[in-house]
């Protein structure tokens, strides 16, 4: 990340952290906040978006002027070699072996932490908020709670980016333009080359840069 650009809005942010340690009432804080949401979106910077989502929940003013000193420490913290902050990475699928693929395909990156996964989406929320992922790779077609549904509930109280991962949400689908109307990143499609391994390897390829992009990621 430009050194000259990081510390531009490093100043910018730490401003914005001291607007909120005093904001007068809830709606100045919200205001507040919502400004560093814009500032954090700007700069792709995965943990403060994630903190800034989990505080858009808080309803005690007290509670948010206290915060600023944490997200402020944070956005400090946003110039610390990638290596030493991994993308905390959960995985939402019903097979087996593509959440072992997944894991595989990540593995091609040691900036992505693989801390969770779930085998439908009931089970993704409630991963979701033990472990305040930066990033969720989810599939669509699942039991108990499919994808769509799971996207409907993250937009209220979820935590950082989701890559739709599915065979069913193509670029360009309807799936796949609904899943970006419900907030998701983007939708890539799943490795099929089971009689390919070309097609696979290049469908893997696909899903990890669309990952990095997602967390912010230079390639």
């Amino acid at each position: 990340m430009d050194e000259e650009l990081l510390a531009a809005f490093r100043e910018e942010f730490a401003q914005g952290c001291a607007d909120l340690a005093i904001a007068a009432d809830l709606p100045a804080a919200r205001r507040s906040l919502a400004n560093l949401r814009a500032m954090a979106d700007g700069m792709e910077l995965a943990p403060l978006q994630s903190r800034l989502r989990e505080l858009e929940e808080v309803e005690a003013l007290e509670d948010l002027r206290q915060a600023a000193g944490e997200l402020a420490a944070l956005a400090e913290g946003s110039a610390e070699p990638e290596e030493a902050r991994p993308v905390r990475t959960l995985i939402i699928d019903d097979s087996a072996m593509m959440r072992r693929m997944l894991r595989g395909i990540l593995a091609g990156d040691p900036r992505f932490a693989v801390v969770g996964e779930a085998v439908d989406g009931a089970e993704g929320l409630a991963a979701q908020a033990e472990l305040h992922p930066d990033l969720t790779l989810l599939d669509l077609e699942m039991p108990v709670l499919d994808g769509m549904g799971f996207l409907a509930e993250w937009a209220l109280a979820g935590h950082g980016a989701v890559v739709v991962v599915s065979s069913a949400a193509h670029p360009g689908s309807a799936a796949a333009l609904e899943v970006l109307r419900r907030g998701a990143f983007a939708a890539v499609a799943k490795p099929s080359g089971a009689l390919s391994p070309d097609l696979a390897e290049r469908a893997g390829a696909e899903i990890l840069a669309t990952a990095r992009h997602a967390a912010g990621l230079e390639a």
